[in-house]
């Protein structure tokens, strides 16, 4: 599996990953609750609709991050604002994840996570939200390959 940050304007970070299983199943694990807390939050709500509103959870940490599905069309795209509680100060981000089918078992994802300022601050975020992602989209392939065996 393999994730590669995709050039593009400084106020997004788009990133791209092969995963081993088809839309629909990668799909399952961004709006199922069960499936999210196996690789990316411990506790999820979510309400799984254009609208609908998710919150997930790291309780250690004392994270939670939330926000409302703008776009929800499955197995192709899903949408959602994102904000920390605990950074209250940061504006709230948007997060655009399309899927493509590039075999019968494997899906591509292109994520789109914006949109940051030029300030150092607003960088940093970027670099933050990067950071996780490049954490967390490797533990979602582990998981998907996983669950076909």
């Amino acid at each position: 599996m393999s994730v590669r940050e995709v050039p593009g304007p400084v106020d997004q970070l788009r990133l791209e990953a092969e995963l081993p299983a088809p839309p629909e199943r990668v799909f399952a694990y961004f709006v199922e609750p069960e499936l999210l807390g196996r690789w990316w939050a411990p506790q999820a709500e979510v309400d799984g609709r254009p609208g609908g509103d998710y919150v997930l959870s790291w309780p250690i940490q004392k994270w939670h991050l939330r926000g409302e599905y703008t776009e929800f069309d499955p197995p192709q795209r899903i949408a959602f604002s994102w904000s920390w509680d605990h950074e209250p100060d940061l504006p709230t981000r948007h997060v655009a994840i399309v899927l493509e089918a590039t075999s019968e078992a494997t899906t591509r994802l292109r994520l789109i996570h914006g949109a940051y300022g030029a300030s150092r601050v607003e960088q940093a975020d970027r670099a933050s939200h990067r950071e996780g992602w490049l954490h967390f989209l490797p533990r979602l392939a582990a998981e998907l390959e996983r669950g076909q065996s």
